[in-house]
């Protein structure tokens, strides 16, 4: 028996008492098994709160993606500041070039922030994930993915100290697993400058406040372990 589905003026609320399943499934049978922007439906549903989910669907037919500059005009980013702003456009240029995108989509940054932008591997069905960027309190954050780690020591040593310091030891990422697993499928463990570091938190690898200027620098780190697709 197919599934009933949400009515059509229901009201989108995320965490309102819906399961996203239901969400899903409205957004399913107007676009096709898989709908999900961005490789994430409920980001996207976090974007539209407020609307029904009709008018939802509506506005996702009718409105032609926006490139990242245009996206940037809205009202609800006014308090992103336009050097800010900048470097995320530079940013979103430069990832399309390693096959990378964020599917013309800022969405909400849950416990991250207020906004997050995920970059996500381009025609692949299992999205990996390069970089995010968090708006917290107005601020930028650059967020990057990485393994292998040791592969790229000799790169990594040689980096400028605002690349080269979120790979050391520290208190930021060190292992929360209480007790401590050694298996934990999250730790990174590598060797820099002669020292062995271990982090297996989701909070590492984390540049604040990344510029224009800084830009170059995060390119060569990405190109280091992302290797543009021909």
């Amino acid at each position: 028996m197919a599934k009933t589905l949400l009515p059509d003026d229901t009201i989108i609320i995320v965490g309102g008492g819906i399961p996203v399943s239901e969400y899903r499934a409205y957004f399913e049978n107007a676009f096709g098994k898989g709908f999900a922007p961005n490789g994430n439906l409920q980001e996207w549903l976090n974007t539209q709160t407020g609307k029904t989910v009709q008018r939802a669907a509506t506005d996702y037919g009718n409105t032609p993606p926006q490139d990242m500059k245009e996206l940037l005009t809205h009202e609800r980013f006014d308090e992103i500041s336009e050097a800010d702003k900048e470097f995320i456009c530079a940013f979103d240029e430069k990832m399309s070039s390693f096959g990378y995108d964020c599917g013309h989509c800022i969405g909400g940054g849950f416990c991250w922030g207020k906004y997050m932008i995920i970059y996500a591997q381009t025609g692949s069905k299992g999205k990996k994930v390069a970089a995010r960027i968090y708006v917290r309190e107005g601020k930028l954050i650059l967020r990057l993915f990485f393994t292998g780690i040791d592969k790229r020591r000799a790169y990594i040593e040689s980096a400028p100290p605002h690349i080269k310091n979120a790979f050391l030891a520290g208190s930021r990422g060190d292992c929360n697993c209480s007790p401590r697993k050694e298996n934990c499928k999250t730790r990174k463990v590598y060797t820099l400058d002669g020292n062995v570091v271990e982090k297996c938190s989701g909070a590492v690898y984390e540049f604040p406040n990344p510029t224009v200027e800084t830009l170059p620098d995060f390119i060569d780190l990405l190109a280091a372990f992302y290797p543009i697709r021909k």
